[in-house]
């Protein structure tokens, strides 16, 4: 899977990301908000990933998958109520309001969702797990990274280290079961990328009207 990461990290919205990721780390109402939109697309891949699978397919992997992604909503939601402080009301819930970019990541989710049914057919439920579980951990691994650097370069919180971690392995594990589908890897990113692409300009739109606001 290394060879598609640094494909990803080549990429133009890449570098977009990683313009304005500082901006939002560096204001907390705004860094707040962006975290609570990440610990809503956490969760909301977990959904989709419980109704993906039928039970007859989950094993113990599968389930630790899912209690993993689960772990880092709540982890990512925590450290936006702490980054919030006494706003913490404005980060309370996920709804549109209360997320940087509002729907964008949950709409972003559905993209790649559909992208891979469209490929494999709307009963390969297991791989388009499978399929749709590569392709949003390689774009994690293209952005967490982003933001660790981010946060250090800003001397603030959260660690995003075991998240990390934790996504490396869940990587690690779809490339495993996709071996010898390599092509069906690279047609899925390439429906990706304009699902990431319209993402990052709803970020990057929020970020820069919130600075403005700020000023």
């Amino acid at each position: 899977m290394e060879r598609y990461l640094e494909g990803l990290r080549g990429q133009a919205v890449t570098a977009r990301v990683a313009g304005w990721l500082p901006e939002a780390v560096a204001r907390p109402a705004l860094h707040a908000r962006l975290l609570n939109a990440l610990a809503r697309m956490e969760y909301v891949g977990v959904r989709k990933m419980l109704k993906a699978r039928r039970a007859e397919g989950l094993d113990v992997d599968g389930l630790q998958h899912a209690l993993e992604e689960c772990g880092h909503a709540l982890r990512l939601k925590k450290a936006a109520l702490a980054v919030a402080g006494d706003a913490a009301a404005a980060v309370a819930t996920f709804a549109d309001a209360h997320c940087l970019g509002g729907a964008a990541g949950e709409d972003y989710l559905q993209a790649v969702d559909r992208a891979c049914e469209a490929l494999l057919g709307p009963d390969d439920g297991e791989v388009n797990y499978l399929l749709s579980s590569a392709v949003i951990e390689l774009r994690a691994l293209t952005f967490y990274p982003l933001y660790e650097r981010a946060l250090r370069d800003a001397g603030v919180g959260p660690s995003l280290k075991g998240l990390l971690a934790d996504e490396e392995g869940h990587l690690a594990e779809m490339g495993r079961r996709l071996a010898g589908r390599e092509r069906l890897v690279e047609r899925a990113l390439a429906a990706e990328l304009p699902a990431f692409e319209a993402w990052e300009a709803a970020l990057g739109a929020a970020v820069r009207e919130g600075a403005a606001a700020a000023v």
